[in-house]
């Protein structure tokens, strides 16, 4: 029920995501740069609404805070329609933001508390198979609704639709005790970074993808929903790998399919290749926060679990809304591939941190050790 309610919360910011960079430019009249500041907006208080939620979690409970986040996303959405103005647009931006953050926190929490402890890494790719169902099937959502006033509406709708799933839904009392006053337990620092540097990827292919093929002539409208439907084959199928072989392997792998998939759509050959490149782009991204949110839970108290993953997953947003405004400025300068090539030299800066530091838990702790410890132990 955790996952279907995330699936369908996450169709509505999925049929977004390809409607709002070419509304912003091509219709609003938005400039390359205002376009990425728009499009990372939502990130930078999407960090703010997971430590928010990763608090009111722990202390209220998942399922308020999930109801929380997901009514910012119905307001937002009526904030998105275009007869209010891009003002508006950008308040809706913030309140997306914040909703997402409190959603999937909320989410992220409450799917750990129910997984054994030796298959939190595979509950943790089943709840994402979940959100990138939406997000893969929110795109053609929004292609077919065609205008960013009806796919605004659709959020909304999503989004009450989801808050009457989770109302029904009953969250059974956690063994919590005193919740730490922390906002960012140590163990979180490293991953936090690793996750933050794959992510940006996230950026030039939500917020430059299309852009970049309607400028080739390409024309491949559904680049970025086979993006989204490799995440979610991934997260499906593979989410369970750091659980039997360790993180550190599966980071790795992640890692070289991300650049091998950059790579590919740097280089453009022409447009069959667009599809495949975003499919293996997608296939890598699916392997680094499985392997990373499962290394961060195995190293904090279960009072301290939600407020933990919060915290991981405001490094994402951090670096997506730092990553957001400057690949805006270099695509305007450079062109559409720039931040392309951003998003690859990140990945490389996190394959060698995978190489050469542990999880960060201790700062002695070597590359081989970067595994998820045994069920029931932390440090």
């Amino acid at each position: 029920r955790i996952v279907g309610a995330a699936f369908v919360g996450m169709l509505g910011f999925g049929a977004v995501i390809p409607m709002l960079p070419v509304y912003l430019h091509e219709q609003a009249g938005a400039s390359t740069f205002l376009t990425g500041l728009l499009v990372g907006l939502s990130s930078a208080f999407a960090l703010l609404g997971r430590l928010l939620a990763g608090k009111t979690a722990d202390r209220k409970g998942r399922r308020i805070a999930l109801l929380l986040g997901m009514a910012f996303c119905a307001v937002a959405g009526v904030l998105y329609l275009p007869m209010f103005g891009l003002a508006a647009m950008a308040a809706g931006r913030v309140l997306h933001g914040l909703g997402e953050g409190f959603f999937v926190t909320a989410a992220v929490a409450w799917a750990v508390d129910v997984a054994p402890d030796n298959r939190r890494a595979q509950t943790l790719g089943y709840l994402s198979s979940g959100i990138w169902g939406g997000v893969s099937i929110g795109p053609a959502i929004g292609q077919a609704l065609g205008t960013m006033a009806s796919v605004a509406l659709f959020l909304t709708a999503s989004s009450i639709v989801v808050m009457a799933i989770v109302f029904v839904i009953d969250e059974h009392p956690r063994p919590h005790g005193h919740v730490s006053s922390r906002w960012f337990p140590p163990p979180v620092l490293l991953p936090g970074i690793m996750l933050g540097l794959g992510n940006v990827t996230y950026v030039a292919m939500a917020g430059f993808l299309i852009l970049l093929l309607h400028h080739r002539g390409h024309g491949t409208a559904w680049a970025f929903s086979a993006f989204a439907v490799a995440v979610l084959f991934g997260r499906a199928f593979f989410g369970g790998l750091p659980d039997r072989m360790g993180p550190r392997r599966s980071l790795l792998a992640g890692y070289v399919l991300l650049a091998l998939g950059l790579i590919a759509i740097v280089a453009g050959l022409s447009w069959q290749f667009d599809v495949p490149a975003a499919l293996l782009v997608g296939l890598g991204y699916s392997f680094p926060w499985p392997a990373l949110a499962s290394v961060v839970v195995s190293q904090v108290p279960v009072s301290e679990r939600a407020t933990a993953l919060g915290a991981l997953n405001a490094f994402y947003d951090l670096f997506v809304a730092g990553s957001s405004a400057v690949a805006g400025a270099a695509a305007g300068r450079w062109g559409f591939t720039a931040p392309f090539w951003i998003a690859l030299g990140c990945v490389a800066v996190a394959t060698v941190m995978v190489l050469t530091l542990g999880t960060g838990t201790k700062s002695h702790a070597p590359a081989e050790s970067f595994r998820t410890e045994p069920a029931g132990t932390r440090r």
